[in-house]
């Protein structure tokens, strides 16, 4: 049955179904379901960024998805190209098999629900967020969001809404072109069309969300981000109970931010002294301490509806790091470090905690646990290597410091500042 479907559903990117039946018969091959005999990596492939999303899926699907249809970080890039390429059921399937496989695993049960608020399936988002709270009862945004959807399904049901993309269309035609390009994915020329026919329909009807929706998305996909947040924006007073669309602002919000970042630091860099750069740092540093109040503040809040999960304490001891937050980082970390997932990382970040707070001795230690436990010289290896280095360096043992760079320089010359700071060791 593998052999037979494998070549049909990697020629046809969207035939869902087909690949529904592949899922099947890979998880009876490999002993069924339930997320315990399925692992996290992707056993040594590596997905080639240079090919087609549709060939880098094929590969996948041969490669990963024949012997493991449940792995985790193999679903995740599916999900990510097949949005990238405009097939949202075909990310809905990736999400939908990660469930299938890890049924405990809430956070991606969160984005699969948030995935159908999204794109107007609002009783398959209530369906997931029953699930969520009988894994969970406590989980109170699991709560909320089964109510949303299900006022959102009442809202669609008594016509008042529009229950798909499709059906917002008024022309049949127009359906089949959005279709078509779906399928094939835009070119710039045919967003920029495909725009102006939109603001067209917009000013025609100024109250049709999935117009707004589908004007931010177009300016988005088009870099104008500044755009789409204003569109986003209107998009949520039409529907403020959307927990996918406030999530979307969100992070439409952080790029704009990020744009602004760039261009004062640009400004201070190329200007120094011009008369406002003073209110330019000002500006930069604001920006910077309302993002990271808002990522602290939900991570937090994630933590607190489920205070067992070690990947969210990472991460909230990551939003603390990145704050400048080093004592309230730090014990997040340590619980993190319990995670086989997280350890190395957490560990990592650890040391960097101690060496800010001029605690070099247990960056030290932290940083020595951490180079022992990686076996194999790749990215992270190298990484923990080079902060041991730096730490050894500022508590003056030049030797320790020079043979954790020589052990880098071993294996990648051009990493970094590494083969100059060697090399000028022997000068």
């Amino acid at each position: 049955m593998i052999d037979q479907l494998m070549p049909i559903v990697t020629a046809n990117v969207g035939f869902i179904d087909g690949r529904k039946l592949l899922r099947s018969a890979e998880s009876e091959a490999s002993g069924g379901s339930g997320g315990k005999k399925f692992s996290f990596g992707l056993g040594g492939f590596k997905p080639s960024s240079k090919k087609e999303p549709a060939e880098q899926i094929a590969d996948m699907e041969e490669n990963v998805f024949r012997k493991d249809p449940f792995n985790l970080n193999a679903n995740e890039q599916l999900y990510e190209i097949a949005m990238k390429m405009h097939f949202p059921e075909l990310a809905a399937f990736a999400l939908e098999t990660i469930r299938a496989g890890h049924p405990e695993n809430t956070k991606h049960m969160h984005k699969l629900a948030q995935h159908y608020m999204a794109h107007e399936q609002p009783e398959l988002a209530s369906e997931v967020y029953r699930l969520i709270v009988k894994v969970n009862p406590r989980d109170m945004e699991a709560m909320k969001g089964e109510k949303d959807s299900a006022a959102r399904t009442s809202i669609l049901r008594q016509g008042w809404g529009s229950d798909n993309f499709r059906n917002a269309m008024k022309d049949g035609g127009e359906a089949a072109k959005l279709e078509m390009l779906n399928r094939q994915g835009m070119t710039q020329e045919q967003m920029e069309q495909f725009l102006a026919e939109t603001i067209e329909q917009y000013n025609a009807d100024q109250a049709n969300i999935m117009i707004v929706k589908r004007m931010s998305d177009l300016y988005e996909k088009l870099g104008q981000i500044e755009n789409a947040l204003m569109f986003y924006d209107y998009a949520l007073t039409l529907n403020p109970g959307d927990v996918a669309l406030q999530r979307k602002v969100e992070i439409i919000r952080d790029k704009v931010q990020d744009q602004q970042i760039e261009d004062f630091e640009r400004d201070i860099e190329s200007n120094p002294d011009a008369p406002d750069i003073e209110e330019k740092r000002a500006q930069v540093a604001e920006i910077r301490r309302q993002r990271s109040s808002v990522v602290i503040n939900e991570a937090k809040s994630r933590v607190d509806r489920n205070p067992t999960d070690k990947t969210l304490r990472y991460e909230l001891g990551q939003a603390y790091f990145n704050a400048g937050m080093f004592t309230e980082a730090i014990p997040e970390l340590q619980q993190a470090k319990s995670n086989p997932n997280m350890r190395i990382k957490a560990i990592l970040l650890l040391g960097r905690c101690f060496e800010r707070k001029n605690m070099n001795d247990l960056a030290k230690t932290s940083l020595l646990e951490a180079s022992k436990e990686l076996l194999i010289m790749d990215a992270i290896k190298k990484e923990v290597l080079y902060e041991l280095a730096n730490v050894l360096e500022k508590m003056a043992d030049k030797p320790g410091s020079l043979d954790a760079l020589k052990e880098i320089y071993n294996a990648d010359y051009g990493y970094k500042d590494v083969a100059k700071r060697v090399e000028s060791s022997y000068a």
